[in-house]
């Protein structure tokens, strides 16, 4: 019986082989044809793979088949299980938007006289202009990290 393999290049490649040759027997066959190794042969034929022992004629194969050779693929591990989180996601900070923000940095008087209500930072790398932020214990600059601790009196 002569047989059509499609090889992985997609060439058709005639084959002699007997009825009552089998599966083995074909793979050894094309193994020495392709330089394909017979272990890592699949071979496809009406939408099913043809293995081990079985007889060409008792697989459905007739004269002018055609069976497909593909390579075994590694693989076929076991699904991972979809992760299931205890806590709900954090919110994140939105930011919020002031508008003139900046009126808290200044105090206008009667007479339009201007003044600082924040204390400017120091630092040379600063300047005027740069405030820095005050908290219940001491005066931080956000851009040089400059630092200062309000001491509290004795008295208060």
């Amino acid at each position: 019986m002569r047989l059509f393999v499609r090889d992985l290049a997609g060439r058709a490649l005639p084959v002699e082989a007997a009825a009552d040759a089998s599966v083995d027997g074909l793979k050894q066959q094309l193994a020495a044809e392709l330089a394909v190794p017979a272990a890592e042969q699949r071979l496809l034929f009406g939408g099913q793979a043809l293995e081990g022992d079985a007889r060409l004629g008792s697989c459905g194969l007739q004269d002018d088949s055609t069976v497909f050779l593909s390579l075994e693929l590694s693989g076929g591990g076991k699904k991972r299980k979809k992760k299931t989180y205890t806590k709900p996601k954090k919110i994140k900070h939105k930011r919020k938007k002031v508008k003139l923000a900046v009126l808290k940095f200044y105090k206008v008087d009667s007479s339009d006289k201007v003044s600082r209500l924040r204390r400017e930072c120091p630092h040379e790398l600063c300047g005027p202009g740069v405030f820095m932020a005050m908290h219940f214990n001491r005066y931080y600059c956000g851009k040089c990290h400059l630092t200062y601790l309000i001491k509290k009196g004795d008295g208060d």
